[in-house]
């Protein structure tokens, strides 16, 4: 009962106010059900067109898409998830957790001075979380807590960085009062002092 795109997996379905259920999820077609639809294959007979193997269970905005744009939506991407999202339900049935994977290892060859900086600071200071990026020479008086501080001029092309921690879920940031702040996220932590 979730979307089965592996970016989403939004719920689709939950208790309503009268003690009853609400379901948002779309029981969508792969190969559409007639000529004219998105990513239609004629070598398919109607049967299979209206089997369960040739559908995929989306909340409503993924339905849509995947409808609007068939060329980015590909049939094999969308039986590329469907198994994906049919393995992810039979572990998490069992009690697993099934958390997305994070390029963390890549994040470490795109900025190893900084990843090094971040590992010493966090085995030094374990519950710290909280960093900024200060010119040389800048001092930083901030609300008594402590943050971690690295130096600008001593990171290459680290606007860039920053954003593509940010697309990794390592980091996000948290700016206050004009000086852009950032936190680690705890599974950035947990990479970065072994944890994980």
């Amino acid at each position: 009962m979730r979307c089965s795109c592996p970016d989403c997996r939004a719920p689709t379905s939950g208790p309503d106010a009268e003690e009853g259920v609400t379901n948002t999820g779309v029981a969508a077609h792969i190969s559409a059900a007639s000529p004219g639809g998105a990513r239609f294959d004629g070598a398919l007979t109607s049967e299979l067109r209206a089997d369960i193997a040739n559908g995929i269970w989306l909340c409503q905005t993924h339905a849509k898409l995947i409808d609007d744009d068939e060329f980015t939506f590909s049939s094999a991407l969308l039986r590329e998830w469907k198994e994906t999202a049919e393995r992810m339900a039979f572990l998490e049935a069992r009690g697993y957790a099934v958390p997305r994977a994070a390029p963390f290892p890549d994040l470490e060859k795109k900025a190893p001075k900084l990843i090094a900086e971040m590992r010493e600071d966090l085995k030094n200071h374990p519950l710290v979380r909280e960093f900024i990026f200060m010119p040389r020479g800048a001092v930083y008086s901030g609300d008594g807590n402590v943050i971690f501080e690295y130096i600008y001029e001593e990171h290459e092309y680290l606007p860039s960085v920053m954003t593509i921690m940010e697309h990794a879920n390592a980091i996000y940031e948290v700016t206050f009062n004009s000086v852009k702040r950032y936190k680690f996220t705890e599974e950035f932590v947990s990479f970065l002092v072994g944890t994980s």
